[in-house]
């Protein structure tokens, strides 16, 4: 297996007792380099009841030593009934024609509240993301790292969505997403989506990605394709470590080989492994390349035995900086970690292993 090479201070960013939003757990760094910073959200978790989740600022200029904010950079919407009054969390990061766009997870309830058995006011009956309280990402945008504009939800109110990741261009005059769509009852929504997989949607205008037809129906049958005619089906599982799920990492890089990614793999068992994949530049939905074996495994104590989720190594992002892409990921949802590899070493391997697809 290809060595993605582990930083010997690991972890770069830890919670803190004395800090009430980020006391239990620091997880979960989407990071983005600027040429001079690496800026870096990562989740933050602790006792503060109205900050159950929410994203931290930090900032480095070798990309292993960060300096943290105080305060929260992000934190859930003030107002109840809105899709991110909960939770936010799992910042990925993109620049894209000047501005930095964050894509986050939200919940309309922090997780405490709702088991204890309160729901959120004026919900719609009949959407998952406020009826069960199911993840459903939201889109902001900064261009000082001071200011933040939120710029509403992405992704419908009727799936259980994750993973989102924005392409750093418009292709053939697209914006372009990868995401993690879930049916939460499959009798209930039309069954396009597949548990597990990995989907790529395209838009005109960041708003219309294609899946605003989908309707809770108790017929099926009464959806059709052309209502998803922009979202489209990328990858599923295909091996013993991916059986459960799979969804995009970091934001994809260009290359002249075509688009250069990772994602992460969880088996039947929970564990958390990561792979690459290598997309057609003009094309991002065909597959060029994937790795048939893991490129980074749970190894070290950090990954391995401690934290609230033992076994699990989830990128939010992969920066690359010179020759060198700095991966930024969450450890057993405790920590913020960082490793590197050459570009060119991973690109090669990824080219080595294809699978050609289409």
């Amino acid at each position: 297996m290809i060595q993605i090479q582990r930083w010997h201070k690991n972890p770069i960013i830890a919670p803190s007792p004395d800090c009430a939003w980020r006391s239990r757990h620091t997880f979960n760094p989407g990071a983005v380099f600027d040429g001079q910073k690496v800026r870096m959200l990562f989740t933050g978790g602790g006792t503060d009841p109205a900050r159950e989740l929410c994203l931290g600022y930090a900032e480095s200029t070798d990309g292993f030593h960060f300096d943290q904010s105080a305060e929260p950079f992000f934190s859930p919407s003030e107002i109840d009934g809105e899709f991110d009054h909960g939770t936010v969390d799992d910042a990925r990061i993109t620049e894209l024609e000047g501005d930095y766009y964050i894509a986050y997870a939200a919940r309309a309830m922090p997780q405490s509240r709702w088991y204890a058995g309160e729901r959120p006011q004026n919900a719609p009956n009949n959407n998952a993301t406020w009826t069960q309280n199911l993840r459903r990402v939201g889109l902001a945008r900064t261009r000082d790292w001071k200011t933040v504009e939120r710029l509403g939800p992405l992704t419908s109110e009727h799936l259980c969505d994750a993973n989102v990741v924005l392409f750093p261009e418009r292709i053939n005059g697209d914006f372009v997403i990868l995401h993690r769509p879930t049916p939460t009852i499959p009798w209930y929504i039309y069954n396009k989506y597949c548990p597990g997989t990995m989907w790529i949607a395209f838009s005109k205008d960041l708003g219309n990605w294609g899946w605003e037809g989908i309707q809770p129906t108790s017929q099926p049958w009464s959806i059709g394709e052309s209502d998803h005619s922009r979202d489209y089906l990328l990858i599923r599982p295909e091996y013993d470590w991916e059986a459960q799920k799979i969804g995009a990492s970091g934001v994809p890089i260009a290359t002249d080989e075509g688009w250069l990614m990772l994602y992460h793999e969880v088996d039947v068992h929970g564990v958390y492994r990561i792979g690459a994949l290598l997309l057609d530049r003009n094309n991002p939905r065909r597959v060029i390349a994937r790795t048939r074996r893991p490129v980074m495994v749970p190894e070290y104590e950090y990954e391995t035995n401690t934290g609230l989720y033992p076994n699990c190594i989830f990128p939010c992002a992969n920066v690359v900086i010179g020759d060198d892409i700095f991966v930024y990921y969450g450890a057993a949802d405790l920590t913020c970690c960082v490793a590197t590899i050459k570009l060119k070493t991973l690109l090669d391997h990824v080219l080595s292993e294809r699978t050609v697809q289409g």
